[in-house]
């Protein structure tokens, strides 16, 4: 297909950006706590994930000099290699989970009697410009008015962004003083409407004219992040080489990326367009396909597609080069338009890489559907469990409801059970077969068979209320068996084998199915498949039981009490403690002798580890701090959405090794070009280090606890980028001013080195600055600058303020920090 732009006439850029993304944040922390809430919750709170991200201009221009001719006036289509590529909007909603619904007319006139023209704009004439709204948003006292121009300038700094002084539309006041109207807008599809016209500005005539050493110059506007990342998802190889893709599958799409590089090569970009792609036959994806779970989502399904002409070059299957479709752009899920038919290749070559990619489709299509079901199981045993645990009966005609008085009634699609009593009820075909009959249970196929919960007969024991209910689930004994394996040929992900396992609940006398009397255990042994996935795996799509602590699996823990949050939006540091974790660890304490250790992530603790914790007047040390920071790390993995992901969190011991390799330089007189650093220091910068570590070339910051040994804990932020050092201190008078200097030097000097040997062999050796910030809160005990450390980490993290952390909430947070370290997660 024919370029806009040919090879030989592609010039260099020079570019304005008028997408101010940094207006996210100003917006957001322009506001108070309530309003800070109704932005999260509105239809851009979504974009505080990407506030911080960079955006390349050169990624984004060398894909507008490869965008080809067609006769489509609402997509674009770009070359790489000799493969084609869609932006359209299908693509742009799928990235920035914005709504494309239907438009409605906008009719300035309205917009003049709205309440923010009248009362801030009065004098404005009609006209008021993105400027003088920003500044307006900056005065204004009242916060429901400086809510409604903080949206306002989302619109016009952000998803419509252009020159300063270009005039707003005024219908936009009109719309945003009813907030259920504005939320529900199609503003993804107006955002979408204009952010192509970026590619419109390099195809003019003008172009020409220019040498190709000179640089074209000329403006983006609208939503260029969205182009960008649309690269990345579109060439995978891209996305791996330039940027940082986040764990997990994101929704919206651009949430998943990190990219820190302010200044990138147009020319390495290029290189790897033209050449590296075909060389390393990189796949190029024709268009986005959404996922089960991106389908489900309102902007995807409230999306209207634009009309738009024929054209067969980029509708069929095959482009005028004859390279055939990749099968990943085939739909797994029912697009906006019927999908097209797929012409077969004559070549053997291609045929063997259709194969293939139908082989790699059909594993992740299996692995959709048992995700599905496996969360419809878990659902159903769930509730389950808190009808076994609260006793009570379930209605009649109820979800559980038995068919006979013995057990509950088992639907195709939830948790099965397998009892060699109800063998004839399985399918001729499926018998000696158990491992295939469980795989269809769960898949599309079940074994008919009953599903029941047997009550320990016998004296002394308590609860049992007939018909196989219980009151109190300590006196079950449920007999675990393994669910069968559905094994997929992925090197990461290998799921162990497992055998099977006899559990016996509470403190009863553990025993198994066959050994239990008839009279026990009633008239069949009944085995509950239980599906579980290797507690070591990954966590991420394709691995469904998340990974517990160690204390989690003491004889002092009760899981069915545990309290579970799905759908967190906002991080709430001021959560009350889960009542279920304070027992738990009320009751070990009670009973632990001083030699009782559990094993957490971090170390092993006795009683006197939480009893220090417990106690306001006593210090933390560096176990203490460290586990509490393994799992603020662990809970930045799994609420991604919550905290910054260009950060690293590093443990205790990173200070002292670094102030060991200082003196290592300092005594051995070594050169800038030779500095050597041990092992444990490199892993660090690679992420091997501490546990949940990141690699620095994906962060911006470093936070870590240091200690003044034997006398004061602060936290310490390194900002890679502006090459500065800010120490948050709650007792500044601890440490004196010459003092700090002096700790902070290892830092100052071995960090810079580090990034230039293993990050960036750009990066300035010379030496970085250190700032102690003022006006922080002020510890009002000797003993509490460990949990101040911690906090301010933790919020820092998050993108709170650190003054919220008052010295009245470190008693709350110190018996919170004690339970939920030893139940082995943090609540979010």
């Amino acid at each position: 297909m024919e370029y806009f732009i040919d090879v030989e006439e592609r010039v260099r850029g020079k570019i304005s950006n008028r997408c101010k993304l940094e207006i996210i944040n100003k917006v957001y922390y322009g506001l108070d706590s309530e309003h800070q809430q109704k932005f999260t919750d509105s239809c851009f709170g979504h974009l505080l994930s990407v506030a911080e991200i960079k955006i390349s201009l050169q990624i984004i221009h060398q894909c507008i000099v490869r965008a080809v001719r067609t006769l489509k006036e609402n997509e674009v289509w770009c070359k790489f290699g000799n493969k084609i590529a869609r932006f359209g909007l299908e693509e742009f909603v799928l990235i920035t989970g914005l709504k494309a619904g239907e438009l409605e007319s906008e009719d300035e006139n309205l917009g003049l009697q709205s309440d923010l023209i009248q009362k801030y704009f009065k004098k404005s004439k009609g006209k008021v410009v993105r400027k003088q709204l920003l500044i307006a948003f900056r005065r204004c006292g009242n916060q429901a008015d400086k809510f409604k121009m903080g949206l306002l300038l989302m619109l016009a700094y952000v998803l419509l962004s252009a020159e300063e002084n270009t005039s707003l539309n005024l219908w936009w006041f009109h719309v945003v003083d009813n907030f259920d109207r504005f939320n529900s807008y199609a503003w993804g599809k107006r955002s979408y409407e204009y952010t192509p016209g970026i590619f419109n500005q390099i195809k003019g005539e003008t172009v020409k004219k220019y040498e190709r050493n000179e640089r074209y110059p000329y403006n983006f506007h609208g939503f260029p992040l969205a182009i960008m990342i649309w690269a990345f998802e579109a060439i995978p190889g891209l996305g791996k080489q330039f940027a940082h893709r986040l764990e997990g599958d994101r929704i919206p799409r651009m949430s998943g990326w990190d990219f820190q590089q302010t200044k990138l090569d147009g020319e390495t970009v290029s290189k790897f367009l033209d050449t590296d792609i075909q060389i390393m036959q990189l796949m190029v994806k024709r268009t986005l396909v959404p996922s089960q779970e991106e389908a489900e989502e309102e902007f995807y399904q409230g999306m209207t597609p634009l009309d738009d002409v024929e054209d067969s070059r980029v509708d069929k299957s095959l482009d005028e080069d004859g390279i055939e479709e990749s099968e990943e752009d085939e739909p797994s899920v029912p697009m906006h338009q019927p999908p097209r038919d797929r012409p077969s290749s004559s070549q053997d070559n291609n045929v063997v890489e259709v194969v293939r990619q139908e082989m790699r489709e059909l594993e992740n299509r299996l692995v959709r559907v048992i995700n599905g079901r496996c969360d419809h199981i878990e659902a159903k045993l769930d509730r389950l469990l808190k009808l076994v645990g609260s006793g009570a009966s379930q209605p009649q005609g109820g979800e559980f409801q038995s068919e006979n008085k013995s057990g509950f009634h088992s639907d195709t699609r939830r948790f099965h059970t397998y009892s060699p009593q109800h063998e004839d009820n399985i399918p001729e075909e499926n018998k000696g077969r158990e491992e295939d009959c469980v795989f269809e249970a769960a898949v599309e196929k079940s074994v008919n068979v009953e599903e029941q919960v047997t009550p320990i007969q016998g004296e002394g024991r308590r609860g049992s209320t007939g018909q196989g209910m219980l009151s109190n689930p300590s006196t079950a004994i449920v007999v675990y068996r393994e669910m069968p394996r559905i094994l997929i040929p992925d090197s990461k992900h290998r799921l162990g084998e497992q055998e099977p396992v006899d559990v016996v609940m509470s403190n009863q006398p553990e025993q198994s199915a066959e050994s239990c009397p008839k009279d026990q255990v009633g008239e069949s042994s009944t085995i509950l498949l239980e599906d579980e996935t290797d507690e070591e795996s990954p966590k991420g799509r394709g691995q469904r039981k998340r990974r517990k602590g160690k204390a989690l699996r003491t004889p002092w823990t009760n899981p069915l009490k545990r309290r579970k949050f799905k759908n967190v939006t906002v991080y709430d540091p001021f959560r009350e403690v889960d009542p279920a974790k304070v027992s738990d660890l009320k009751e070990w304490m009670e009973k632990a002798s001083p030699r009782d250790a559990v094993a957490l992530a971090i170390c092993d603790a006795g009683r006197t580890f939480f009893e220090d914790l417990h106690d306001q007047s006593r210090w933390l040390t560096g176990d203490h701090v460290d586990s509490a920071l393994f799992h603020i790390r662990e809970r930045a993995v799994k609420y991604a959405n919550l905290f910054r992901q260009n950060c690293a969190v590093l443990d205790s011991n990173f200070w002292q090794i670094v102030e060991n390799a200082f003196e290592d330089r300092l005594n051995t007189g070594r050169k800038n070009s030779d500095d050597v650093f041990k092992k444990m220091l490199v892993d660090y910068v690679e992420g091997a280090a501490p546990v949940l570590g990141k690699p620095w070339k994906t962060c911006r910051y470093l936070y870590l606890p240091y200690c003044v040994p034997n006398s004061h804990w602060f936290a310490v932020e390194i900002d890679l980028q502006e090459r500065q050092i800010h120490i948050f201190d709650s007792l500044t008078s601890m440490v004196r001013e010459a003092k700090l200097g002096n700790y902070m030097k290892p830092l100052k000097v071995v960090v810079p080195r580090l990034m230039k040997k293993y990050v960036n062999d750009n990066y300035s050796t010379s030496m970085f600055t250190h700032h102690r910030s003022k006006k922080l809160p002020v510890q009002d005990n000797g003993s509490d600058c460990g949990l101040f450390t911690v906090k301010f980490i933790e919020f820092s993290l998050a993108s709170l303020d650190l003054n919220l952390v008052q010295p009245k909430h470190m008693l709350m947070w110190r018996q919170k920090m004690a339970a939920e370290i030893f139940a082995g997660e943090f609540d979010p």
